[in-house]
């Protein structure tokens, strides 16, 4: 699964371009998804922007990703 965080009306938010059922992969996403990507919403994936659960600083996100990769990517 390709998690990455990036920048969403001023907050930063995790991301994904990849859908849960694909093959996971080791390797980070080459860049910001260039069409439809689904936003972390605190305990599953959502395709609304909206229910994306954000962060105050890139910092933070990032952090988060790291603490809860596991759950984050399914595995």
């Amino acid at each position: 699964m390709g998690i990455l965080t990036l920048q969403q009306d001023g907050k930063y938010v995790i991301s994904s371009d990849r859908s849960m059922t694909d093959a996971p992969v080791n390797r980070p996403p080459k860049g910001k998804p260039s069409g439809d990507y689904s936003v972390w919403a605190g305990n599953s994936w959502s395709s609304q922007k909206t229910d994306a659960m954000t962060f105050g600083t890139l910092d933070e996100a990032d952090e988060y990703v790291k603490a809860n990769y596991r759950l984050l990517s399914g595995t």
